[in-house]
């Protein structure tokens, strides 16, 4: 099982985003976010399943220490169209929450990294649904949604996956 360092969302926004995922559950169209059994969140880093487990813990708690909880503005839709192809919500992209990957992939040095979330690479988002055969038709089913939501990350977890379980969880206190 794979592992992952990710920022979770507080409270409130992680309960719209959830709403989203069970309007496209409810639609026949998608339910894989529900499954998971892991909050809303954007992923920083994934690194694969034979990595040891020191050095994530060790980065996980490098990327958290010291830090307060970002702020984040889901503003739009996007689609990454690989098959099938995922439907997520796109934050802007702030120099916080870049310096923040970037301390992430400075803590993974010498640890592989998915090429996907190498700085210059990485695409930060909030999945909706991962496995559609036709993106299309989960967008029309968001047509109801009014962007952009407004919220922040307020922890950094080290998790591996499928199924998930949380490893390590650390607080970003408000600043």
């Amino acid at each position: 099982m794979p592992f992952a360092i990710t920022l979770r969302l507080d409270d409130a926004t992680a309960g719209q985003v959830s709403a989203l995922w069970q309007t496209l559950a409810a639609a026949g169209l998608s339910d894989d976010s529900l499954r998971l059994g892991y909050r809303p969140h954007v992923t920083l880093a994934i690194c694969p399943d034979e990595t040891p487990e020191s050095p994530l813990h060790d980065a996980t708690a490098h990327v958290a220490r010291g830090r307060d909880w970002l702020k984040l503005c889901l503003a739009s839709l996007g689609v990454f169209t690989t098959q099938p192809g995922v439907v997520f919500l796109a934050p802007i992209v702030t120099p916080a929450l870049l310096d923040l990957h970037a301390v992430a992939m400075e803590a993974l040095s010498g640890v592989p990294v998915s090429p996907n979330y190498h700085p210059g690479a990485w695409m930060p988002h909030v999945t909706l649904a991962k496995d559609l055969v036709a993106p299309a038709d989960a967008i029309r089913a968001l047509e109801a949604l009014t962007l952009p939501i407004h919220g922040r990350l307020d922890r950094v977890e080290l998790v591996r996956f499928r199924p998930v379980q949380v490893l390590a969880s650390h607080a970003l206190p408000a600043g």
